[in-house]
């Protein structure tokens, strides 16, 4: 089960419009797990947020780019690379917002 599809995945994600939908699914599944594990607790039945099916795509783009890293966990020719990380903040933000709060001056 995954909050995402490959359609959704191939929207937000350039490189997957050349996947099989085969590879989509694997790496959307394993995106969830992660996801699903890091997300807070909702109700079975409750509506999953665009933002959660979002943060699942991004972390199975993050996972696709690790599994081509070099040995530094870096992706692309010699001047142009990505640090690949386990789970991007964006993610996490994706996934548990900042409650907005206010700060007394």
């Amino acid at each position: 089960m995954t909050w995402a599809t490959p359609e959704d995945a191939r929207r937000f994600w350039a490189d997957a419009v050349d996947m099989e939908d085969e590879d989509l699914t694997m790496l959307l599944e394993a995106a969830h797990d992660q996801c699903a594990a890091y997300a807070p607790a909702i109700a079975d039945d409750a509506t999953v947020p665009d933002s959660w099916v979002y943060a699942e795509v991004l972390q199975a783009r993050a996972l696709s780019r690790s599994g081509v890293a070099g040995r530094d966990d870096q992706v692309g020719p010699d001047g142009y690379q990505v640090t690949v990380f386990p789970m991007d903040w964006t993610v996490k933000k994706l996934l548990r917002p900042d409650k907005g709060r206010y700060q007394l001056r």
